[in-house]
């Protein structure tokens, strides 16, 4: 029994031992981040990552003043700027909002291309070797995770006798919200409406005042945003899924420890299942609690539109002539090999060749 005994002491304070020199290893560092959107259910994860889950793991030596852009008074378009120049160490961002500055990164994001959030995560895992190099190069900063938002659907205001099943012809001439290049393409020359730039905070405001007939957004998002106070019909009509980003100024990385470098992608990782698993659950909360389906606050009863066979068969083809085709153009005049990357990789996924 004594044996036993010395055993077990033995075996704990080795234990112990290898956590303190584990624990000792770990740099002492307060992080500046960026966040997303404080108002929406993204933000519940991110806040606790840095809040709680890094300061626990690290034995409270790293730690974090993270703060959503909303808080901030950001809009998300500037966010990979401010992180190059070192405003802040880390950053959590959406593709579009920062397409302006790197076709490159775009092309992670097209509009309209991935039908559902399996194959959109098959895209981003196949195109992150360039995103990669593209974040490193015109950044300077190191991706440690993608993610997404819930399905981006359009929450619009239309007549009320609006058939269940449309054709594109519905959304001809309509100001559609835009936020950004690719999505822009796709109202003007897919649908044949008029894009109209309005940032995520002032949809509900632009559809109240008649700037906008339709809203674009997770939806989700577009729910908890209380759109369907204003827009009366959500189309079903998936637009992607906002791409979105964990980025790492490189300065602040490579200052780092190695335990500290691993310790940290090590809990990123389990926070990019999650954040997958909870769009998942996002798309089906969101499209149940806009509409009239099963919600546990309350309903935004908004009529459910869908594309008619026809209507969808016609939009794919023009997803390729017009999004596809003007992002390639775009994207040739700042890299070269951007094209072959994307047919390489997402255009495979998705079975769209680029020219």
């Amino acid at each position: 029994m004594k044996l036993i005994n010395k055993l077990l002491v033995a075996s704990t304070l080795s234990f112990s031992l290898a956590c303190t020199a584990q624990a000792q290893s770990i740099d002492t560092q307060e992080f500046a981040v960026v966040g997303t959107w404080g108002q929406l259910d993204h933000w519940k994860r991110e806040d606790k990552f840095w809040n709680q889950t890094l300061p626990e793991v690290s034995g409270g030596k790293l730690t974090a003043n993270a703060k959503p852009l909303t808080e901030l008074g950001m809009d998300g378009q500037k966010i990979m700027r401010d992180l190059r120049a070192g405003a802040f160490d880390f950053a959590h961002g959406v593709f579009l909002y920062v397409s302006s500055d790197s076709p490159v990164i775009e092309g992670g994001d097209l509009s309209a291309v991935s039908p559902d959030l399996e194959t959109f995560r098959k895209v981003m895992n196949a195109y992150r070797p360039v995103l990669d190099k593209e974040f490193e190069k015109r950044f300077n900063s190191k991706i440690l995770m993608l993610y997404a938002f819930d399905e981006t659907n359009m929450q619009c205001k239309l007549p009320a006798d609006t058939p269940s099943e449309v054709g594109l012809d519905v959304f001809q001439n309509l100001k559609i919200r835009s936020y950004g290049s690719s999505i822009s393409d796709f109202i003007s020359e897919a649908l044949d409406a008029v894009p109209v730039s309005v940032s995520f905070g002032e949809v509900l405001q632009s559809l109240q005042k008649n700037t906008i007939d339709c809203g674009v957004s997770g939806v989700r998002s577009a729910y908890d945003a209380k759109w369907w106070q204003v827009a009366t019909h959500n189309v079903n009509l998936s637009l992607g899924y906002t791409a979105s980003f964990l980025a790492v100024n490189l300065k602040t990385w490579k200052r780092l420890s190695p335990d500290t470098q691993k310790l940290i992608e090590s809990e990123v990782a389990k926070l990019e299942e999650e954040m997958w698993q909870a769009t998942a659950r996002n798309n089906t909360h969101g499209l149940n609690c806009i509409t009239s389906g099963q919600c546990d606050t309350e309903n935004g009863n908004m009529k459910l539109v869908r594309l008619t066979e026809d209507a969808s068969k016609q939009l794919k083809q023009a997803v390729n002539d017009s999004v596809v085709r003007n992002w390639a153009s775009r994207c040739k005049d700042r890299s070269k090999t951007c094209v072959d990357d994307w047919n390489n990789t997402v255009g495979k996924v998705v079975n769209l060749h680029a020219e």
